[in-house]
């Protein structure tokens, strides 16, 4: 397998090194025809969650956001055309297909030249791949591609086994593809392994190899020939050499890429376009050795081996502040660099300093402090800095055990316990104890505990507890309490509660977030407060008067709006209206609305108006249940100066999804009425079961329907 492989690699090298680069022109044109404009369509889909009996993934849902990311950064993909579906049922994903296959017709329609990518990363074995307990077998999967009318088609799939997808057709190595040339058409499908071979991820780069390594090689780590283009040839050759090398090693063994390509004309097909972005990091040609990026959570953002002399490598980032770690094979350099827009950002030799061998320790012991880098003080007095104690060393780190501050107080490092009424100060990190009645400020990471009436900042990671009369930040990642009267930042991932009477803001959360106003990206636990917002996923619940996120499992309150759950219409005749009009806000397992009712005759003719909660259920594919409860303020007999009644009612609907936007459904209703002003028929068609004078009002209760469509 490994020698039929390496032969494939060979080969598609081969077709690089002898693919003409430039198109040839007929003499009797003096200037290429000007072409159409290329537009790109991509469906991208993870999927954790592979059935019973398989082991569910961590990564497959990242995987498939990273590849949204470098795509719309610099593969020229407007977010508008790009569908990430993450865990999507079958149906989700034929509806996923219908978006791309309209999306494509009309562009076509315009005069635009149109490629398709499709991206799977999930389970997947020699049939097809995986979607919860369902399957999707391979040849309709192709099918499904291929009915999407574009005039190139690309398919990554990142799944065990698969292969066996392109095992199905004979895969042939033709002339590269070129963009300018109106008429190639064709297909190239990459997979990450082969049909007898398992898929790995990895906890280390924080995803798949074979899309880690694709995604670095698209950002510009495979950017061979420097021209600050990366082709799908350059892409498949970094990331088939990359994921063999990572995988090598593995329990898993040996991980082999594989292709099947059937293209038709002269060029290369560019995947990204490294001058079309504004934020580069360029690692200057004196820098060698594997290289690793990561971003400012800590996450592996690039990954290359680069030699030393061969060039400087660029590569596309979004803006911000990135850490970058060498390995020359003999020591370990690490530098930090802001990568900012529209300027030049380099990485050289200079700004990188050797990193000393890891020290390990058994649990309970201390790490060993280098003598010739930090002196270990253990008390230390002060007025205002410099008037302090630490002073008396001049040319070592300082390293605390207590440290008593009037005012302000400086340190390395603090191991135990610092007190100040004014403001404490620690160059790198705290092992203890901070306690002020002013300001704390960590450079680097907090083992413990700040408390201040003021402000806490940790620069680096926190582990314990930060607790404030007005503002706390951490610039890293924090693990357990932040609690403040105003504000709480957390730059990183926030693991625990955050608490404040103000604003929580954390780039992502496991946990906990309460406050009156709480923001982040990503979730997975729930907010509590009156607005909460997620710019992306809610794994769990918002509870508030307000409630946006991306996309959320359950929201709790009086306008709940999701972007992936979107806003409906639904119309329906009850026993209590004959007429009624909904606009219903949707999460995944749960939605509110806001309707109006309207009978317009007979006895129990008036009209209401209310709010509505309730849990949605899938059953099977199409079938779903939703059970709810609103209550609404009526008008009897359209006396709109009367006292009003209040009408609670309790619904069981089965409902038919046909469509994303169109919806049938249906069932019984429990309904209780108060009338306060007595003696009035209810509202519809009167029958009712039981009544309770409470004078001078009256509650009647009473079972009901309820048959409606959702739009």
């Amino acid at each position: 397998m490994i020698t039929l492989t390496s032969l494939a690699a060979l080969t598609l090298s081969s077709a690089l090194t002898v693919a003409p680069r430039e198109p040839v022109y007929d003499d009797a044109a003096a200037v290429p025809v000007p072409q159409p404009q290329t537009r790109r369509v991509a469906l991208i889909v993870g999927a954790n969650d592979g059935g019973p009996g398989r082991v569910k993934l961590r990564y497959a849902g990242s995987d498939a956001k990273a590849l949204s990311r470098v795509l719309a950064d610099v593969g020229g993909i407007d977010r508008r055309d790009a569908f990430v579906l993450l865990d999507p049922n079958p149906t989700q994903l034929l509806d996923g297909f219908r978006w791309a296959q309209d999306r494509v017709a009309k562009a076509r329609a315009a005069g635009e030249r149109v490629q398709f990518l499709f991206y799977y990363s999930g389970h997947a074995d020699d049939r097809g791949v995986h979607l919860g307990a369902s399957q999707i077998d391979y040849p309709k999967l192709r099918g499904l591609i291929h009915a999407v009318d574009a005039q190139v088609r690309l398919g990554l799939l990142d799944s065990c086994s698969s292969g066996a997808f392109v095992r199905l057709k004979g895969g042939k190595m033709r002339p590269p593809l070129s963009t300018g040339d109106a008429n190639i058409q064709g297909h190239a499908f990459l997979t990450s392994s082969s049909a007898e071979e398992a898929a790995q991820e990895s906890d280390r780069i924080g995803g798949s190899y074979f899309t880690h390594y694709l995604v670095s090689g698209l950002r510009g780590a495979a950017d061979v020939n420097r021209d600050r283009r990366v082709t799908l040839h350059e892409a498949y050759r970094f990331a088939f050499d990359e994921t063999l090398k990572g995988t090598e090693t593995t329990l898993g063994r040996a991980q082999h890429p594989v292709y099947d390509i059937q293209l038709v004309g002269t060029g290369d097909l560019v995947m990204t376009d490294l001058r079309e972005t504004t934020a580069v990091l360029d690692i200057h040609s004196s820098v060698g050795g594997r290289v690793y990026v990561r971003d400012a959570d800590g996450r592996l953002a690039a990954e290359l081996y680069k030699g030393v002399g061969a060039g400087a490598v660029s590569l596309a980032l979004e803006p911000g502040r990135y850490s970058v770690v060498i390995d020359d094979g003999a020591k370990m350099w690490r530098g930090t660099v802001d990568v900012r827009p529209g300027v030049q950002n380099e990485l050289t030799r200079a700004e990188l300093t050797p990193v000393g061998a890891e020290t390990t320790t058994m649990r309970g012991d201390e790490v060993p402090i280098d003598p010739s880098q930090y002196r270990v003080m253990p008390f230390q007095f002060g007025l205002v800095y410099p008037l302090t104690t630490n002073r008396i060393e001049k040319q070592r780190k300082v390293i605390n055990r207590f440290s008593l501050n009037l005012i302000l107080g400086r340190a390395a490092q603090i191991h135990g316990v610092e007190v100040s009424s004014g403001g404490n100060w620690v160059d790198e990190d705290v092992r203890g104890v901070q306690l002020s009645a002013g300001a704390n400020y960590v450079g680097g990471n907090v083992h413990g505990v700040q408390s201040t009436a003021g402000v806490n900042i940790a620069r680096g990671n926190l582990r314990g507890v930060q607790g404030a009369a007005g503002f706390n930040s951490v610039g890293g990642d924090a693990l357990g309490v932040q609690a403040a009267a105003g504000v709480n930042v957390v730059r990183g991932h926030m693991r625990g509660i955050q608490a404040v009477g103000g604003v929580n803001w954390a780039r992502s959360v496991a946990g906990i977030q309460i406050a009156p106003v709480n923001v982040t990206k990503e979730i997975r636990g729930a907010q509590v407060g009156v607005i909460g917002v997620a710019a992306g996923k809610v794994r769990g619940a918002q509870i508030g008067v307000i409630n946006y996120a991306d996309e959320a499992d359950a929201q709790v309150g009086v306008l709940n709006v999701t972007r992936k759950g979107g806003i409906y219409a639904d119309i329906w005749t009850s026993d209590i209206a004959a007429l009624n009009l909904a606009v219903k806000f949707r999460a995944k397992y749960t939605y509110s609305f806001l309707a109006i009712g309207l009978h317009p005759a007979g006895q129990g003719r008036g009209f209401m108006s209310g709010v509505g909660f309730g849990g949605h259920i899938p059953i099977k594919q199409r079938f779903y249940l939703d059970i709810d409860l609103a209550t609404y303020w009526a008008q009897p007999q359209f006396r709109f100066r009367d006292n009003p009644a209040l009408i609670n009612s309790l619904r069981v609907m089965f409902g038919w999804q046909e469509h994303r936007r169109f919806a049938v459904w249906g069932g019984p209703t429990l309904n209780l009425d108060i009338d306060f002003q007595g003696g009035r028929e209810r509202m519809g068609y009167g029958w009712v079961v039981e009544r309770a004078p409470i004078d001078p009002h009256e509650m009647r209760v009473w079972p009901g329907f309820v048959v409606g469509i959702s739009l």
